[in-house]
């Protein structure tokens, strides 16, 4: 076994522990962006930095994205295509937010810019986490072809 975690315990975790809490913090982001976001134009820098249409349309993902969350968290079980499905959702928008923060000239306060850059980070990890128990779930840990 190559694997420093059970694939059972990965699932679980996966499943019933770290899919709701990210499923409620994409509710809080995306009703906060689509409901205020003028507030959250002033709040993160010198406003303004996007149009409300930007901030709503990013809230409008991260509610529809919480919604198949919740779709899977009531499945008994997560599927390998459920997981590089929620790999591929949190690695987009990695690659949006670096391009943003690197190469737009966004005015935005240290703090905020701080947490933007947590944020990327925390998805980047998440979307490769997923797609760790996704491998977990088709290998059993095991290199090369399932023997299933």
């Amino acid at each position: 076994m190559i694997a420093v975690i059970e694939p059972e315990r990965a699932q679980h975790i996966t499943h019933r522990r770290l899919f709701p809490a990210d499923m409620a913090l994409n509710v809080v982001l995306g009703a906060v962006l689509l409901l205020a976001p003028g507030a959250v134009d002033r709040t993160l820098g010198a406003s303004p930095l996007l149009p409300p249409v930007v901030y709503r349309v990013i809230g409008a993902g991260f509610l529809a994205f919480a919604g198949w969350q919740l779709v899977v968290v009531l499945r008994p079980a997560i599927k390998p295509a459920d997981l590089i499905f929620a790999a591929v959702m949190a690695e987009g928008p990695v690659v949006l937010l670096t391009i943003g923060l690197l190469m737009l000239p966004f005015d935005l306060r240290l703090a905020w810019r701080v947490i933007l850059w947590i944020g990327d980070v925390y998805m980047l990890l998440l979307g490769v986490w997923y797609l760790f128990v996704a491998w977990l779930q088709v290998t059993g840990g095991r290199r090369g072809p399932s023997k299933r």
